[in-house]
């Protein structure tokens, strides 16, 4: 048997605000860390060994679990339809879409011309054979549809070549732009795309454009952002008349612009400022901006002539129960996606008549999108629905006739019977009175008397709303006697803006303690009890399951920690990490403010780490993750070694090849997946077939 791992110490003092940061650990983090990054050979050879080590004591501990852990992955893989596709989307003479054929790891690309003829365009699969990690940022078509450009990322570390193909012949026009985003936009004159490129630091700061076929150390810089806090990507409005340039933080955002024939000559929209938000887009005279002036927390629609961008005027007006998220402009036709009672409509106004209707559906709980779409005069939209117990089904809506047209349902191959679950949303009272929606579903069977084990997920950060869609994996779980919960807590956007605001900065402490009180409602109601959940919860969600595992961990038998954000005192006063400066708008400033300083450190998962009990705990890692670096999962699970009181297990599984959103492939990924749930059911006693 591999004894528990044990990495040196080395003690490294940090004096700020007169207080004081030990961190014995923190010699693991290179100063060339931006290299391994990109090789991850590179890597200090004892860290290596030490990360090798607890990769190794993981197998060991789950060894006796092998064969179900292969069985659970073919039962992961049997809902999913092996040669499947998705619904082509037209674009002029063509209808694009992607492909998985027998057995592939990756999808093709192809379109559909008149006559209905198939042809492959690119193919995922032949481009990623040498690789052991593969990710498609892109794959973009030119307006003219003779060429195509597409991103790769060959290591996780969110570094994407661009390059450039003839459609006809996949001659390559342009071979490797280096250090990109996944984002291409085309010039519609069908010689130019323009990219953004990554500094040293791994921050989206310039916006170049290529004429295809030239060297790329000859491409023009039409943008540079200044500010190391601001990321900035390229865009072109619906109508293809106008290149936007948008720069931003978490909290405040400004576009520049310009006639796409004179990008070049790109001027600023609206000048930043401090928490103002805004989103444009352009149709026939007129720009379109999402924006939240005027005290409009959860955002209004304004209109502003061309020839007059500064005269702003509502054209959809504001309403605070109406959480305003993205809208799309047709010639004919206004689209906007808001939330309403924590659940998704899409409303549609005639640009003609200004008549408006609503696209909504009576579950009591759902997931309803807008989906992207190439043309700008059709009566057609594309929407996507699904519920944690509904398989996904795409429509296509027609906006005159008002008639929603079914286009696909996702196939479960291995069967699925909706009417053999149960699903519900609850309002669960916080610690202060505020309402906390919690989505519950488990299996009609299941008999709610506090014996079953319990998954509890939970996120609230940056105001991303955890769906209630539907997901064909977490039914390994529900048909073996589990609970699924998510707790809908604050520093999201599932009741708004505000429900946002009221989860970050100084408020931070209320996205745990919800999720407590989620918790603490499930026990009293019989769904689990307590010392049954398992709580789940990856990158912001990991420092939510850092502050439960060190305040609560009577409440949870386990923590599943996925490239958890742990050492948040340490990274947010690193400037030079990719998103440290960016990220003070949603965790404060550190080395200015004593206050904040005071207060993260009061909830940092790593710097409060205790003699005490832990709950099991599975802690996951991508060696490449730009996002939540290596270092952090390592050094947590070294001092939670150091400090548990207890015999529980505790192990780290670190993905040599891959970075923040692990394994690339369908099938490959589905192994991370098959491991946590092996885990789950491992320490809730449910192992059987």
């Amino acid at each position: 048997m591999n004894l528990v791992p044990k990495l040196r110490k080395e003690k490294k003092v940090i004096n700020i605000h007169h207080d004081v940061l030990i961190d014995e650990y923190a010699w693991i983090k290179q100063n060339d860390w931006q290299s391994v990054l990109k090789d991850p050979s590179k890597l200090n050879k004892e860290v290596l060994k030490y990360i090798n080590e607890e990769n190794n004591y993981k197998s060991e501990k789950l060894k006796n679990l092998e064969a179900f852990k292969k069985k659970l992955f073919e039962e992961l893989k049997g809902r999913i339809k092996d040669k499947d596709s998705s619904v082509p989307v037209k674009d002029g003479q063509f209808s694009y879409y992607s492909k998985y054929i027998e057995n592939s790891e990756y999808p093709q690309f192809l379109r559909l011309n008149k006559e209905n003829n198939e042809e492959i365009i690119f193919d995922a699969n032949i481009k990623s054979k040498n690789f052991k990690f593969f990710n498609l940022g892109s794959v973009s078509h030119s307006h003219n549809h003779q060429f195509l450009a597409y991103n790769v990322d060959t290591n996780g570390s969110e570094y994407y070549d661009l390059s450039i193909e003839e459609i006809s012949t996949k001659k390559i026009i342009t071979k490797k732009i280096e250090n990109t985003t996944g984002e291409i936009v085309w010039h519609p004159n069908n010689k130019i795309i323009f990219y953004t490129s990554l500094d040293a630091n791994h921050r989206p700061n310039k916006i170049f454009a290529h004429k295809i076929g030239g060297d790329p150390h000859e491409d023009k810089l039409i943008y540079e952002e200044k500010d190391a806090a601001y990321f900035c990507s390229p865009m072109l409005s619906q109508s293809k008349k106008y290149l936007f340039i948008r720069t931003g933080d978490h909290q405040t955002s400004e576009y520049w612009y310009s006639p796409i024939e004179n990008f070049e000559n790109i001027k600023c929209f609206k000048t930043r400022k401090e928490k103002e938000e805004y989103e444009i887009d352009h149709a026939d005279n007129l720009f379109y901006i999402l924006n939240n002036l005027d005290q409009s927390k959860n955002f209004k629609i304004s209109i502003t002539n061309m020839n007059n961008i500064d005269q702003w005027k509502d054209f959809i007006e504001y309403n605070p129960k109406h959480l305003l998220l993205d809208f799309t402009v047709l010639k004919k036709w206004f689209i906007l996606l808001r939330r309403v009672n924590g659940l998704n409509q899409i409303l549609i106004k005639n640009l003609e008549n200004f008549e408006e209707h609503l696209i909504k559906f009576d579950d009591e709980t759902y997931e309803l999108s807008l989906s992207g779409q190439y043309e700008f005069d059709t009566d057609l939209i594309r929407i996507s629905y699904s519920s944690p117990v509904t398989p996904s089904t795409i429509y296509d809506y027609d906006c005159k006739l008002r008639k929603k047209i079914h286009r696909k349902t996702q196939e479960i191959p291995s069967g699925h019977n909706s009417k053999d679950y149960i699903c519900k949303r609850v309002m669960v009272k916080a610690h202060d009175d505020e309402e906390i929606p919690l989505t519950i579903f488990y299996h009609k069977n299941t008999k709610l008397d506090g014996k079953a084990p319990l998954l509890l997920y939970g996120y609230g950060s940056y105001g991303i709303t955890i769906p209630d869609n539907f997901s064909s994996n977490r039914f390994s779980l529900i048909n073996r006697g589990f609970v699924y919960a998510v707790a809908h807590i604050r520093g999201g956007r599932e009741k708004g803006q505000e429900w946002y605001e009221n989860g970050k900065l100084m408020n931070k402490k209320n996205t745990f303690l919800d999720f407590i009180s989620c918790a603490e409602y499930l026990c009293k109601n019989n769904y689990t009890s307590k010392g049954k959940i398992i709580a789940q919860g990856g990158s912001a969600g990991g420092l939510l399951m850092g502050y439960i595992s060190n305040e609560r961990p009577d409440l949870f038998l386990g923590i599943i920690a996925q490239v958890p954000f742990v050492d948040i005192c340490n990274t947010m006063l690193d400037e030079d990490l990719p998103l440290t400066v960016t990220e003070i708008p949603e965790w404060g400033d550190l080395k200015k403010d004593q206050e904040a300083f005071k207060y993260i450190k009061s909830y940092s998962p790593y710097d409060n780490v205790k003699k005490q009990n832990y709950p099991n705990m599975l802690i996951t890692g991508g060696i490449t993750d730009p996002r939540v670096t290596y270092w952090e999962m390592t050094k947590w699970i070294a001092k939670l070694r150091d400090f548990k009181t207890d015999k529980n297990l505790i192990i780290l599984d670190m993905n040599m090849d891959a970075g923040h959103s692990g394994a690339s492939g369908r099938y490959d990924y589905l192994n991370e997946i098959a491991l946590t749930y092996i885990f789950a059911l491992k320490i809730s006693k449910k192992i059987s077939p």
